[in-house]
């Protein structure tokens, strides 16, 4: 099974290729069953990811979970959609996650990593992704050659994040965000509120970290169910 920061997933996936809007306003102490973790995920691995064309029409169609997750999660509907600009936007994600030239927020994992050899921080393609492919080996997954990006991308840690919990897989789903997306999503949602320009990455990242501990709580302590058909 192939995976991608920009394809859907093949038949028989959690993901339904949906979007909407959340926004970073701070929230005490929430718990969430899995159901709400699995609404949660699919919709910040969707917002991560590249805003080509496609990916914005996707966005559009997520109306129902982010309605769904006002009850549970800091949901604005509307908010980061109506700083959707798709000319800027995809202008902005390239400056920030892509290049030419200096990058000011890595979205891949090996260049956050702290816990490797001094001569290879900061670098990709580290021991990290070793390990991802391993795990999204035991989900069945693989990333799609034809997408261009590495194992450790944040969206397709996202992506695969969102599969483990969808069929059930605790075990996998707690390794891909303890030994993972913890370690290291923080520091970069951190880089993204001092180097973004456009609102909508500031609101994403300010948001995305608000979710991390109600989520990290979710994998912790409630087994992952399976998405109700």
């Amino acid at each position: 099974m192939a995976m991608t920061t920009q394809v859907e997933y093949k038949a028989g996936s959690a993901d339904d290729g949906a979007a909407g809007s959340i926004a970073p306003a701070p929230m005490p102490s929430v718990t969430l069953d899995g159901s709400v973790a699995l609404m949660a995920l699919r919709l910040l691995a969707h917002l991560w990811r590249r805003p080509v064309a496609e990916e914005l029409g996707r966005w559009d169609d997520l109306a129902v979970i982010e309605e769904q997750l006002r009850h549970y999660l800091p949901v604005n509907p509307g908010r980061l959609n109506a700083l959707v600009e798709a000319g800027t936007m995809l202008g902005e994600y390239e400056r920030l996650f892509v290049g030419p030239g200096p990058v000011p927020c890595s979205p891949y994992e090996s260049f956050w990593r702290l816990d490797v050899p001094l001569d290879i921080r900061g670098s990709l393609m580290g021991p990290c992704t070793v390990e991802l492919r391993r795990l999204y080996g035991e989900l069945g997954l693989e990333v799609r050659p034809s997408s261009g990006e590495l194992p450790d991308h944040l969206a397709i840690e996202l992506e695969a994040l969102t599969f483990a919990v969808s069929e059930g897989r605790g075990d996998v789903a707690r390794a891909l965000y303890f030994d993972h997306l913890r370690t290291w999503l923080p520091r970069l949602c951190r880089a993204v509120l001092h180097q973004a320009e456009h609102p909508f990455y500031l609101e994403l990242a300010s948001a995305t970290l608000e979710w991390l501990k109600p989520l990290g709580r979710c994998l912790e302590m409630v087994p992952p169910v399976a998405a109700s058909s």
